[in-house]
């Protein structure tokens, strides 16, 4: 299905065109009602004109509280499930609007009002009332503008899940055959599907991490090296990928430091690594998870140190770890002979692996 550029695109012009066409409408309507609220002894010409300069003067608040939800609110804490902040952020921006509205009323209606002949009271109601109806004319905006917004981001989230599937079909037959070894990228998709059902208002932001390493392992799995310092960008990536929706007992900490530039390494070493850590983390019923990566970059070498928590009395790699470690143990040995370490460290409470990497003597 082909989006509408008017209705999805990010282009300026399209966006600032689908805003002023949103505000006119709005404006226009909240005009034609108030023009219909005037008594009828003052002409239709009169009380439209007088009626759209009120509004026309409010809008900036309308916009204020509106874009503070779809701008502030929904990426930041509605995508990310923190509902509880969210709410009480809304309920402060609403009070602030009230208070905003409330000044405007009683302070530059009238004065508009003044200038166009127009009777000048304004407040009929009591204060408490007067709070209320505004509270609720606020919320019903902001309810329609993160309506609009959270219904575009859906239809694209489910544009790009299928577009997923489709490259996730791709990869899945050439991981039979041998040709590439993408796991931690089948289990992110997986992942994506499986929170798409079950809290699907997070999906949206991961899928932009989700396409980076789609793009990665599509165009640059079979290359021989790949720059280190988008190895580690697109780790990152992946780690923000994992803690998207993740339990509330699961701390991550990530550490890179050193000068990557001009450095290079084999694809998919590091980033399996992490997957396996996150993956085996998930099988294990702990109080509090903890995964720590720690990476420094200097003289051509990488130490890379992961360490994730595990019961005290688990003494081996869980479901299948060990062979994925011997996978890439494997490659190691293909494409750094004799130029690198890997070792994995097993204590009471972590599972530690230790890998060294002289990335000046790889393998062409």
């Amino acid at each position: 299905m082909t989006l509408s550029p008017f209705v999805f695109s990010n282009n300026p012009r399209y966006r600032i065109a689908r805003h002023v066409l949103f505000w006119t409408a709005w404006i226009l309507y909240y005009t034609i009602f108030q023009t219909l609220s005037w008594p009828p002894k003052y002409s239709f010409g009169h009380r439209f004109f007088e009626s759209l300069m009120e509004e026309g003067f409010s809008v900036p608040l309308d916009m204020a509280f509106c874009y503070s939800i779809i701008y502030f609110l929904v990426p930041r804490y509605l995508q990310k499930g923190r509902y509880v902040t969210m709410v009480l952020l809304w309920l402060f921006f609403s009070v602030l609007f009230v208070a905003g509205s409330r000044f405007y009323s009683m302070h530059i209606v009238p004065a508009i009002r003044g200038l166009n002949n127009m009777p000048t009271q304004v407040h009929s109601m009591s204060f408490i009332w007067d709070f209320f109806w505004l509270f609720s004319q606020i919320n019903m905006e902001g309810c329609i503008a993160a309506s609009i917004k959270i219904g575009k981001m859906w239809f694209i989230k489910q544009q790009d899940l299928e577009l997923i599937k489709r490259e996730k079909q791709k990869i899945e037959p050439n991981l039979e055959e041998g040709k590439m070894q993408p796991v931690f990228l089948l289990h992110a998709l997986d992942r994506v599907e499986e929170l798409s059902v079950q809290r699907p208002l997070l999906v949206a932001g991961m899928v932009k991490r989700i396409k980076s390493l789609l793009l990665y392992v599509i165009y640059d799995n079979n290359q021989p090296s790949v720059g280190l310092g988008k190895e580690l960008k697109l780790l990152e990536e992946y780690v923000e990928l994992e803690k998207t929706g993740a339990a509330d007992n699961l701390k991550v900490n990530v550490r890179i430091t050193g000068n990557s530039v001009g450095e290079r390494i084999a694809p998919f070493i590091i980033l399996p690594l992490v997957e396996n850590g996150f993956r085996q983390l998930s099988q294990h019923e702990l109080a509090s998870k903890v995964l720590d990566l720690e990476i420094r970059v200097a003289d051509g070498s990488l130490h890379m140190r992961l360490g994730w928590s595990k019961p005290v009395d688990t003494s081996t790699l869980a479901n299948g770890g060990s062979v994925s470690l011997q996978h890439i143990g494997k490659r190691l040995e293909l494409l750094y002979p004799q130029s690198h370490e890997l070792k994995v460290v097993i204590t009471s409470e972590q599972f530690i692996i230790d890998l060294r990497i002289d990335l000046h003597r790889a393998i062409n």
